[in-house]
């Protein structure tokens, strides 16, 4: 969320850095689920925005850069063969 071609994209479409993650996997025809208690942020959730195709190989680019994280909330009790959050990189 603090990476700054993130935060970039996010100020370009005034939106929050989670609303262009959320948009970024919508527009690539990838299903979201994301997750709150807060209810502001479950409204925002549902935001989404149209994003360029210049934003979206920007967006795609961040693998590359070693910028690409999963995240599994809360551990599920076995190794999914991902690294994620919680444990050292693969």
């Amino acid at each position: 969320m603090s990476d700054p071609e993130i935060r970039h994209l996010a100020d370009k479409y005034h939106v929050s850095a989670a609303t262009i993650l959320i948009s970024y996997h919508v527009c690539k025809g990838v299903v979201a689920i994301p997750k709150s208690v807060s209810e502001n942020r479950i409204s925002d959730n549902k935001k989404v925005v149209e994003i360029s195709g210049e934003d979206i190989t920007t967006l795609d680019s961040l693998a590359g850069k070693g910028k690409a994280q999963r995240i599994n909330t809360p551990l599920w009790g076995f190794d999914l063969g991902f690294a994620d959050w919680y444990g050292p990189q693969k």
